[in-house]
């Protein structure tokens, strides 16, 4: 448990970042904390954006941006929080624990006695040479959402370029396909979504993709973008080149973390302990800008995930304020729709066990998501990571239609619970016939592991 800060005094809480992890500590401090000052600053004219829901928002599956905002910011003042919006924080100074700020073209400092930094995260966006930004867009904002639902209504604009087979760019994919575009899938790894699927886990959706249509191209490296002359654009990859009228740029993440002289990972995240605490007593960090405790690993690593940002926040915020609240850790787990295909992992993938010199077992099995006499019967697959001498769980993966994804949460909780396979193949899962055979699949996973 952290060590309590509030003795009597009142105490001045500076939040830099107003999305998900910053008003989620926000928020829940102030509750836990009425009296202490609580400051967020945010760099946006807005907070509490929901940016995973920006590629169904392009694809048309809702018009209303409101929708991704949880709460605005005169929601956020009236429960008695200090929003400071268009506010960059670009410096800090932690002798005399103070950031500065610019707003407007004006700079100020701002005195602290806690600290909590929710910078957050920006697209990468490499230097592919000199081309028009027009019609090349990221997708992670409120502005990257309207400009791409206005480019993707534009039916003069059929030739979409996505350069990175990642979350991001496979629900892109979802959209843009859904509205009829011809879609190129640009990715430099052997396989879409290489961190997070096996190769054989993976095939059967990329033979999924290409069998819409798309034009699928792994193993492929983008050199550059160049204009054409009619208004769109060249893509030169290492294979050949694309013309594409848009371009959607999804290469991962970069941690906002250029203003904070503090021990960082190799990627720029702030380094922090289970508790979000950095090497400096007084400054704390969550959210895509900081790593967290991994539970199956056993280590840090960054996890840039929406629910890990606002688990952690929430934690912070007991602790800070002298609840005895505590987090074991995170597993990463993730879900994704392509086309029909569910998609769900969680845990330590044989990848990552292989990057941190972790001795793994796996096992893979292609059972049945539900009775074979009611309808909608489909494949699905199941890769378990597991301790070899012990058999206890690490990780896992399944893809397939109907089913995947419910299921991932049952591993998550047997990997939490540090079940083993034998107890995940007598797990007393729920039967009948619409949702399940009468050894769910997870069951044969688990008796299959040896």
């Amino acid at each position: 448990m952290l060590p309590l800060f509030n003795l009597g005094k009142r105490m001045k809480v500076v939040v830099v970042g107003g999305n998900a992890a910053g008003m989620s500590f926000a928020a829940k401090y102030k509750r836990n904390q009425p009296n202490d000052e609580v400051i967020v600053i945010e760099k946006r004219q807005y907070i509490s954006f929901g940016g995973c829901g920006l590629p169904y928002f392009a694809g048309g599956f809702f018009d209303d941006t409101e929708r991704m905002i949880s709460r605005t910011p005169e929601q956020a003042i009236a429960s008695g929080l200090d929003v400071r919006l268009d506010s960059e924080v670009v410096g800090l100074n932690r002798l005399d624990k103070q950031i500065t700020v610019v707003h407007q073209g004006t700079e100020s400092h701002l005195a602290y006695d806690k600290l909590i930094i929710c910078s957050g995260a920006r697209p990468v966006v490499p230097p592919f040479g000199e081309y028009t930004r027009d019609h090349v867009y990221t997708l992670t904002s409120q502005e990257d959402g309207l400009a791409v639902k206005e480019a993707f209504k534009d039916n003069s604009k059929q030739r979409i370029c996505i350069i990175g087979a990642g979350f991001i760019g496979l629900e892109v994919f979802d959209a843009a396909h859904a509205l009829g575009k011809d879609v190129t899938i640009v990715e430099r790894e052997k396989t879409v979504m290489s961190r997070q699927f096996s190769p054989e886990m993976i095939e059967v959706v990329e033979t999924e993709l290409r069998k819409s249509g798309a034009n699928l191209l792994t193993s492929c490296s983008v050199n550059k973008i160049v204009d054409a002359d009619d208004g769109s654009y060249v893509v030169e990859t290492d294979t050949g080149n694309i013309e594409a009228d848009i371009v959607i740029l999804s290469l991962g993440f970069k941690p906002n973390t250029e203003a904070f002289e503090l021990a960082k990972a190799d990627n720029g995240a702030l380094l922090v302990d289970e508790f979000g605490a950095t090497e400096d007593p007084h400054i704390f960090s969550v959210g895509d800008c900081a790593v967290v405790h991994h539970l199956a690993l056993g280590k840090s690593i960054y996890v840039p995930l929406a629910t890990t940002a606002n688990k952690q926040a929430r934690m912070m915020a007991d602790n800070l304020a002298g609840k005895d609240t505590h987090l074991s850790g995170f597993l990463g787990s993730s879900c994704l729709k392509v086309l029909d295909y569910e998609l769900a992992c969680t845990g330590v993938s044989e990848l990552m066990a292989q990057d941190h010199g972790l001795e793994v077992k796996t096992s893979t099995i292609k059972d049945k998501n539900q009775t074979d006499y009611y309808p909608g019967q489909e494949d699905i697959s199941i890769k378990l990571v597991y301790e070899p001498n012990t058999n206890v769980l690490l990780g896992g993966e399944i893809v397939g239609k109907k089913g995947a994804v419910a299921r991932i949460n049952a591993l998550a909780v047997a990997i939490t619970a540090k079940m083993t396979t034998q107890q995940l193949g007598y797990l007393d899962f729920c039967y009948a016939p619409p949702f399940a055979r009468t050894w769910d699949a997870l069951n044969v996973a688990g008796n299959v592991a040896k």
